[in-house]
């Protein structure tokens, strides 16, 4: 397969990416704590590989490398709902949940308490407090949670939420709907970070950006796929079939 080729291919594999991603993002415009992800592009050098199949000594060939993915951190606005365990995080922090595959992690504090008494996502997955799963009041009355996650009523306290940073939050994984997962160490918070209960965080996705972003994506794909169909002869094309993602 030609060089042309090869180049026009790497490109279009990487607007592909690029596209989803960024749909992706314009699909969770409303999500609550979605955090909007981004794609870099670095160069992968296709190293030299001897003499091809009509007798000339192939080049080294520089291609588009699209596998890097980060989060935007850029903290979403509050919106207010009211609702005393609708938690937001100000500052740089998550919330720590308990799930199948282990702890996850998770800007999104809608909360709830489920039948037996322990605070829950809206999915039932347990969330964490410092000394381990939260179990909240029943029958206790009305429920406030203060600027540093500790959750009472007017006759106890029943524990604190675990809030933690992380050095590189750009780095963290989506693990399925808005939980994220990461390998780095974990940070406790500190006062910089404080709950606002009563709100909600929405989504940072910036929608006018994306749109524009998926427009701009569209034709640049289509221009190359013009580019690779002009460029080469049948055989090429019958070729393309067979390049691995």
């Amino acid at each position: 397969m030609g060089e042309t080729t090869l180049i026009h291919l790497s490109r279009m594999i990487a607007l592909q990416r690029k596209l989803d991603m960024t749909a992706q993002n314009v699909a969770n415009a409303d999500t609550g704590g979605f955090r909007a992800r981004q794609l870099s592009f670095q160069e992968y050098l296709k190293p030299e590989k001897g003499v091809d199949d009509r007798g000339k000594k192939e080049r080294a060939v520089s291609l588009v490398d699209p596998r890097f993915q980060f989060n935007e951190v850029k903290q979403g606005a509050l919106q207010q709902t009211g609702n005393p365990l609708d938690l937001a995080i100000d500052g740089e922090g998550y919330f720590v949940v308990q799930t199948a595959e282990g702890e996850r992690y998770t800007r999104v504090g809608a909360l709830t308490i489920d039948s037996r008494g322990g605070i829950v996502t809206l999915a039932g997955q347990a969330v964490l407090g410092k000394n381990g799963p939260l179990q909240g009041p029943l029958n206790e009355g009305d429920v406030n949670v203060s600027a540093d996650g500790t959750i009472a009523t007017k006759r106890a306290v029943f524990g604190q939420l675990r809030l933690v940073r992380f050095a590189r939050p750009e780095l963290l994984q989506p693990a399925g709907g808005t939980l994220l997962r990461s390998d780095q160490p974990l940070v406790e918070s500190s006062g910089e970070v404080r709950v606002v209960s009563g709100a909600i965080e929405k989504s940072n996705v910036q929608t006018m950006r994306e749109m524009g972003r998926l427009a701009e994506i569209t034709r640049s794909y289509e221009m190359v796929g013009r580019l690779l169909k002009n460029s080469q002869d049948v055989d090429d094309i019958n070729k393309l079939g067979n390049v691995p993602d």
